[in-house]
């Protein structure tokens, strides 16, 4: 019988440039994920034949993507090659805009840290944090020695709702200064590497699947505590945004009819009850904001016992089971796992005062996986995952990522010629 497919895997009569461009990019995310692999493992799995696969591994070694990294031993036969990513065939930075600080890191293609720098964060106006982001991204590429040339991209973790690279942030009171701030722009313009913002829950959900619980687990919802709280969401190893980019908004799932008035407007939100800027309420005083308050200074209310903050930790535990429960109910995840930046003990403390979990109606007695589990990579992950979101961005089909690439600016970028082998673009427009 003859293969009715070409020596690159393409059917005939399809756009032969942009179907070897999706099999590259398949080849190369599937030895992401599963390396070492086979090219006879890779033919399994993606559905390519043999000789498709070697021909698409042959271009991605001469791109410098992947490559041989030894023989299968312990099998009859001949050995067969093993392929494994090149760390050096890629780079991306991750930027993290946090409650009170800032992190970056420079990593690899494996997600090896090359660069990595924190600073506490002073400044509150937009512009001056985005000036300092951009220049924590410039000094770790100064530190690290890597080319332009070689970065993918710079992804940005920020605890804001994001809509084609501007993005606004309603738990500070400079609230207004925050309302469609043009960030990727700003970051372009600074770096001159392409740049790519999302809400540092969705994030962290994205770390979590390319770095984390993802090798377990293809679709599961990640609770992530910040100032306030937020959601990802990975299905069957891709994150969902939703229409708008707000998919995950679980801060302002209603769990408490006619409760406390929350800035969206409506009453009962959950991040009213479960979130940092819920926990320092109880604590600040009449003197202060709830985001003036410091964690370690939550921190010690713990460990001394006091009674607010515990009041809260109860009150909140028994909001949390009411949210996970709706979660399950909606989406039917493997797992929900749960990150934060929240200090660890009070964290503890929320996730004791939750348990027993309220029972579930979805059908998970063929699960092996816990319905909550905590984060592989939860203090890094916003980093980390934003370090992530250029490689994720890539690896997504073109519809399902166009939203992240509809921001374009008149800067420009430095050619890529590993991106230009998966089929993109120097400017990744």
């Amino acid at each position: 019988m003859l293969n009715s497919m070409d020596r690159d895997g393409a059917m005939p009569g399809t756009n032969l440039t942009q179907t070897r461009a999706l099999n590259r990019r398949a080849v190369f995310d599937a030895i992401r994920r599963s390396g070492p692999i086979t090219r006879m493992e890779l033919a399994q799995t993606i559905g390519l034949t043999v000789q498709a696969i070697s021909n698409i591994a042959s271009e991605l070694e001469v791109a410098g993507l992947i490559r041989q990294q030894g023989k299968r031993v312990g099998q009859r036969g001949q050995p067969a090659v093993e392929l494994s990513l090149d760390p050096a065939g890629g780079y991306t930075i991750g930027l993290s805009l946090a409650y009170r600080r800032l992190s970056g890191m420079l990593v690899d293609l494996t997600g090896e840290v090359v660069a990595g720098e924190d600073c506490d964060l002073v400044e509150r106006e937009p512009h001056l944090i985005a000036e300092a982001l951009g220049s924590l991204a410039n000094r770790l590429l100064k530190t690290s020695g890597v080319g332009r040339d070689k970065i993918w991209g710079i992804g940005c973790s920020v605890p804001g709702t994001v809509e084609n690279g501007t993005f606004w942030y309603d738990k500070v009171q400079e609230a207004d200064e925050w309302t469609k701030f043009p960030l990727v722009a700003k970051l372009e313009e600074l770096t001159g590497v392409k740049t790519f913002v999302e809400n540092d829950a969705t994030v962290s959900a994205i770390g979590e699947s390319l770095y984390g619980i993802g090798r377990i687990a293809r679709s599961f919802f990640y609770l992530h505590f910040n100032l306030g709280i937020g959601s990802g969401l990975i299905m069957d190893g891709h994150p969902y945004r939703g229409a708008f980019g707000g998919a995950g908004e679980i801060g302002h799932m209603i769990v408490k009819p006619g409760g406390r008035l929350c800035p969206c407007g409506s009453r009962g939100c959950l991040e009213q009850y479960v979130s940092f800027y819920a926990a320092a309420e109880t604590i600040c005083g009449p003197t202060r904001t709830p985001d003036e308050v410091p964690a370690e200074e939550l921190v010690a209310c713990h460990r001394s016992g006091d009674a607010r903050l515990l009041a809260w930790q109860q009150e909140a535990g028994q909001y949390l089971r009411i949210a996970i429960r709706n979660v399950e109910a909606m989406f039917d995840p493997d797992t929900i796992v749960i990150g934060s930046g929240l200090p660890g003990e009070l964290l503890e403390g929320l996730i004791a005062a939750a348990t027993p979990l309220l029972p579930s109606m979805t059908h998970r007695h063929a699960s092996s996986l816990p319905r909550l589990m905590p984060a592989e990579h939860a203090a890094e992950m916003p980093a980390l995952g934003a370090a992530a979101l250029p490689i994720a961005v890539a690896m997504l089909p073109g519809s399902s990522s166009a939203s992240w690439r509809a921001t374009t600016t008149d800067t420009p970028m430095a050619a890529n010629p590993a991106l230009a082998a998966l089929g993109f673009d120097s400017a990744w427009q």
